[in-house]
């Protein structure tokens, strides 16, 4: 598929083709990728955000019920909560906001949540956990975590962890592919500043 059709789908039409695409023989085998790892992006328009998670719930049902395909749903937001809350310190972090300096807040919220040392390793760990093993790992929410953490930096840091099974990142935004200016990742259709080049649109792929 082209550019200009993808843009113009609908949300409900965006969740359909997912659906094609990833309940296909094609794309759960990991095939025609020329040796990239197996990681897509479905963008939607982030008007469409109040509706992403009832259509995300209805894709995640279909794959299960429909096809008999285990998925791993990982929402960035309650795993970013959870690791937070672990740390014992949240509610006194939360409480001391107000007073501490914007640069000593940030970086206290930050480092407990860190990609590289903290969320792909606990998204790894949570796909180890499931039984049975997940044919597909879904994505959510990782536009609630900017600017602390970005997309790029998500894929980059899992891609030592998990590329062993396809992970589809649900993007509030567009995925800009170009053979001369690269490939980008632009959050909420404004941010272009999340270069990354070593995914595929979901929504472009063939279903077999």
């Amino acid at each position: 598929m082209n550019g200009p059709r993808v843009a113009e789908m609908s949300l409900a039409k965006r969740f359909e083709r997912a659906y094609g695409v990833m309940s296909s023989r094609r794309f759960l085998a990991m095939e025609g990728l020329g040796n990239e790892v197996p990681y897509f992006i479905l963008p939607y328009d982030p008007h469409d955000e109040p509706r992403i998670a009832e259509e995300r719930k209805r894709l995640i049902n279909k794959l299960r019920t429909a096809d008999g395909l285990s998925v791993c749903d990982i929402d960035l937001w309650r795993l970013a909560c959870d690791l937070w809350q672990e740390t014992g310190q949240w509610e006194q972090i939360l409480a001391a906001e107000p007073t501490l300096p914007k640069s000593s807040f940030g970086e206290a919220i930050t480092n407990v949540i860190s990609p590289g040392t903290h969320l792909s390793p606990r998204i790894a760990e949570v796909f180890a956990q499931q039984d049975p093993k997940p044919d597909i790992v879904l994505i959510a929410n990782v536009g609630r975590l900017f600017p602390i953490v970005r997309s790029h930096t998500i894929l980059n840091t899992l891609q030592p962890l998990l590329s062993n099974v396809p992970i589809v990142l649900v993007f509030p935004g567009s995925y800009r592919q170009s053979s001369t200016q690269g490939s980008a990742l632009v959050l909420f259709d404004k941010l272009g500043d999340d270069d990354y080049y070593r995914a595929f649109n979901l929504l472009e792929m063939e279903i077999h």
